[in-house]
């Protein structure tokens, strides 16, 4: 929610392009993460239920495939992001990228797994604007891979019984799921193609306390069209994997990527024949401590009052006031190199904020700004204010 004293993340993330260092969060010629913020202020009202040094806002992405926020911290699918270094070998398998790729350091977060196909030349913002790119310094919208993690569960709506899985993809998929302590290939849909029904032979059996945990391999080749959607339906062992599009393919079969992604009729007969994009709300994060999402579609705190009270050669102080409790973080920029670090909080929920921040550089420009996040985790970044340490 946009006011004048405060950037939107959401906005941040749709609509601004700032500088990013490489991908793979290498410090080569910058300098050392050994960033510190102290909360000068020791009181508040309650701490945060979330550990939001977990998930740091600069090495996390808000599904760039265009899809909703979610409304649930224990719902959605976390992900891990490769690229291929350039002038490496061409990969041709999603699980390669997995193997053999650079891993960036940013953490995505979705909503669901339903990308129709479309184009995708936007590349990944982070929450804190930074787009990510790769080790030469170009936005990353082709030769990636990501890793998606997840657990199925039904929702109450849903009937209980056999289910068969399936992708609509471009370009591989593959997709895994822990039954009996085993992790099984469900759906090989690998290798450079247009969008492609990828099917599977094995039924999975969901009850009301199903908990299926699922491991999505993907990678997108040459640009620009992209496609993931998990798909499934109730089935039985005589039909399963037996639907006439399984291994069909083509960049217009199932939605016209120049028409919105609007369904194509291939589309709406699976739809009839009782296949369904798997919901939101059968999407759970795997239960692993203080694993949260982060991605909420919650309204930030109001920052207002924010200011530098004090610049020495190593330290800053800041302060700033927000109308609801919220965390105190501090994001510092190097003006010279577009490197971002963020203070860690102390997870206290205050509105008061006063923050020494320590480890910074004599004599460099840097662009400070305060982070707030609430209890609900709806978050807000001030606008910035440049400044340069002393000698």
């Amino acid at each position: 929610m946009k006011n004048t004293q405060a950037w939107s993340m959401r906005d941040g993330i749709l609509f601004s392009v700032l500088m990013l260092t490489s991908l793979a969060g290498c410090t080569r010629g910058l300098e050392t993460n050994d960033l510190t913020g102290e909360s000068l202020i020791k009181e508040g009202v309650g701490v945060s239920a979330f550990n939001v040094n977990k998930n740091p806002l600069h090495k996390t992405v808000c599904d760039p495939f265009g899809g909703e926020e979610g409304a649930d911290p224990q719902k959605g699918v976390k992900a891990s992001l490769y690229y291929q270094s350039p002038g490496a070998e061409r990969l041709f398998s999603a699980q390669a990228y997995v193997d053999r790729a650079t891993k960036s350091s940013q953490t995505l977060f979705f909503n669901d797994m339903f990308v129709p196909t479309r184009m995708f030349s936007e590349g990944f913002s982070s929450q804190t604007s930074n787009v990510v790119n790769d080790d030469a310094g170009n936005k990353l919208i082709e030769y990636f891979g990501m890793k998606f993690e997840t657990v199925l569960r039904l929702r109450p709506e849903d009937p209980e019984g056999d289910y068969e899985l399936g992708v609509l993809s471009d370009d591989g998929v593959i997709l895994k799921a822990l039954i009996n302590n085993e992790w099984k290939t469900l759906i090989n849909n690998d290798g450079d193609h247009p969008t492609q029904m990828g099917c599977t032979n094995t039924l999975v059996h969901m009850t009301r306390d199903t908990v299926l945990p699922i491991e999505v391999v993907y990678y997108q080749g040459p640009r620009y069209h992209i496609a993931n959607i998990l798909m499934w339906k109730t089935s039985a062992s005589d039909v399963v994997g037996r639907d006439a599009r399984c291994g069909q393919q083509g960049n217009n079969l199932f939605h016209d990527p120049d028409a919105g992604s609007a369904e194509r009729q291939a589309y709406k007969d699976l739809l009839a024949r009782g296949w369904a994009p798997v919901h939101a709300d059968n999407f759970y994060l795997k239960p692993d401590g203080d694993e949260y999402n982060p991605c909420q579609d919650a309204k930030g705190p109001e920052i207002t009052a924010f200011r530098v009270d004090e610049i020495l050669s190593k330290d800053v102080y800041v302060s700033w006031k927000t109308d609801a409790p919220a965390t105190s973080q501090v994001l510092i920029t190097t003006v010279s190199t577009g490197e971002q670090r963020l203070t860690e909080s102390d997870l206290v929920l205050r509105t008061n904020n006063s923050v020494r921040v320590s480890g910074l550089t004599p004599n460099t420009q840097y662009r400070v700004q305060a982070v707030s996040i609430a209890g609900d985790l709806g978050r807000t970044m001030s606008e910035p204010v440049t400044f340069t340490t002393s000698r």
